[in-house]
């Protein structure tokens, strides 16, 4: 018996053993992993250094997009979401889309495509190539924009109208300076010397075409303030001064 009791003993000596060097291993693995995480969001370890913006940059600055990182930028290399760092980007004014991703070991790379503006829309917005609605710092404008009102909803409507009228006004060397559609759909034109064209709800062309061929004419009448073109054949014509009216 005294045998056998020591043959058990001795046995379960390096079952325990191998439990304590198991249990020493675990904490030390544990002790480990933390340490490493620490480590690597630790900003002063492994800073982001450099930060590459590429794409068109015609109305964003640099500081633009170092103001809306502040926050990420705090962060190390491996702790920078890049998810959020484009929501922060997205936020901008400006932006119409932009990526981020990042470049071992310390770079962080941003493409950005800018909101192309159009024209002017409802006062207090912007109209980009696509007809989107979009509001932005308009100081940053670096070109004149013509000015569109509309109903909510037609905004693609009223941006190809006014491209196609334009392009047609722009071969008589006339620059539309505004553009207004109803909510009857009737459109009046103001041009950037002051006269209004009403266009009525059809024909845009057409009629468009018409008073071009006569505008050098009726140039030369300094107090001209409206020409009405509701009319399937000819024109009115309304002055500033006497109001009155010549067909």
């Amino acid at each position: 018996m005294p045998e056998l009791r020591q043959q058990i003993e001795q046995a379960g000596w390096p079952f325990w053993a191998g439990l304590v060097f198991f249990f020493w291993v675990l904490i030390g693995s544990l002790w480990l992993i933390e340490y490493v995480s620490e480590w690597l969001v630790d900003e002063n370890r492994l800073p982001v250094k450099q930060i590459v913006v590429q794409g068109q940059q015609d109305y964003l600055t640099k500081q633009d997009v170092l103001q809306a990182l502040e926050l990420q930028m705090s962060q190390s290399f491996f702790a920078l979401n890049v998810d959020k760092a484009q929501q922060q980007l997205e936020a901008l004014d400006w932006i119409y889309s932009v990526s981020v991703r990042k470049e071992w070991p310390n770079r962080l790379k941003i493409y950005i495509t800018e909101q192309n503006p159009q024209v002017h829309w409802n006062g207090d917005f912007l109209l980009n190539e696509y007809g989107d609605v979009f509001q932005a710092d308009t100081d940053r404008l670096q070109r004149e924009l013509a000015w569109l009102f509309g109903p909510e909803g037609d905004e693609n409507q009223v941006l190809e109208t006014y491209q196609k009228l334009s392009e047609l006004m722009a071969l008589y060397h006339v620059t539309i300076n505004e553009m207004s559609l109803s909510e009857r759909h009737a459109l009046q034109i103001t041009l950037k010397d002051g006269v209004k064209l009403n266009l009525g709800r059809e024909d845009w062309l057409n009629r468009s075409q018409r008073f071009l061929q006569h505008y050098p004419q009726l140039k030369r009448a300094h107090n001209l303030d409206y020409v009405d073109l509701r009319y399937d054949t000819g024109f009115a014509v309304g002055l500033k001064q006497n109001n009155e009216d010549q067909s």
